[in-house]
């Protein structure tokens, strides 16, 4: 059988080892792969029938008592002119909590890589993602091209704690109309976007004028900050041109953009 210094080279590299011969029976176990005699494993239903001419086959062995799942690599081969079987087990539970981790690390590397850090909803590299694949080709679709007045004055007047406050309030006056068919975006410094799909023309103005009313609800707070948004809407249904939807949401938005500005009292800073 194997001598001590080969088994002490394959033990220091894997987590067990178990020899069997042809008929299953234990020749060799250590104290990682003990579990295996004792029955709770599904050992006899995944165990490989030796082949004379197999050199090595991966399989899985599940401990039964403790779902713990290993990864199995069997040898076989002729000692003596007997069939042995040389089973390196591998405990992939630190494996599937590294893969898990991973994993979460991935969603939170793709959370923070489609999401704006300063008010958590979708940014300019996902909204460029979906305008080239879900926003083309819908059969209606509506979009709110939206700038917030006076962040530049609000931030060198009074700093970026104040200017960050008025887009969080902008924000949060999107993501109170947010639904799966109706997705907000902050796209640059000032600039959102609001896209609507598979809503009908009517839908637009209530759209419209149920994000008005969260916004009025938002500035009634006592927080010293009033948030003065321009939004221009295009529609589109059809066999529209894409292209000019959005041309003509963002005129829109400028022509709103110059007539807020122009009203009194409207100034979007009143930090107290």
């Amino acid at each position: 059988m194997l001598n001590d210094v080969i088994l002490k080279f394959i033990r220091e590299d894997i987590s067990g080892i178990l020899i069997t011969d042809e008929d299953g029976n234990v020749l060799y176990e250590d104290e990682e792969t003990a579990f295996v005699r004792e029955e709770r494993t599904n050992w006899k239903a995944a165990c490989p029938t030796p082949r004379p001419d197999q050199h090595a086959e991966l399989w899985d062995l599940l401990r039964l008592d403790g779902d713990k799942m290993y990864m199995v690599v069997t040898s076989t081969f002729t000692d003596e002119g007997k069939m042995v079987q040389i089973h390196h087990l591998v405990d992939t539970s630190m494996y599937m909590d590294l893969y898990r981790d991973i994993t979460g690390y991935s969603k939170e590397l793709k959370n923070e890589k489609d999401h704006d850090s300063l008010t958590g909803l979708y940014n300019k590299g996902k909204f460029m993602e979906l305008r080239e694949s879900l926003f083309r080709g819908q059969q209606t679709i509506a979009v709110f091209n939206m700038d917030v007045n006076n962040l530049k004055e609000m931030n060198d007047t009074y700093g970026h704690e104040w200017g960050d406050k008025l887009i969080r309030k902008a924000a949060d006056s999107l993501k109170a109309i947010e639904a799966r068919n109706v997705i907000p975006f902050r796209v640059g410094g000032d600039e959102f976007f609001l896209i609507a799909i598979h809503i009908k023309q009517e839908d637009v103005d209530k759209i419209r004028r149920k994000w008005e009313e969260a916004l009025a609800r938002l500035n009634s707070l006592d927080d010293g900050v009033s948030c003065v948004i321009a939004c221009g809407v295009a529609f589109g249904e059809g066999e529209y041109d894409f292209e000019q939807i959005f041309a003509l949401a963002d005129q829109r938005m400028y022509e709103d953009k110059k007539r807020k500005k122009e009203l009194a009292g409207q100034t979007g800073i009143n930090p107290r």
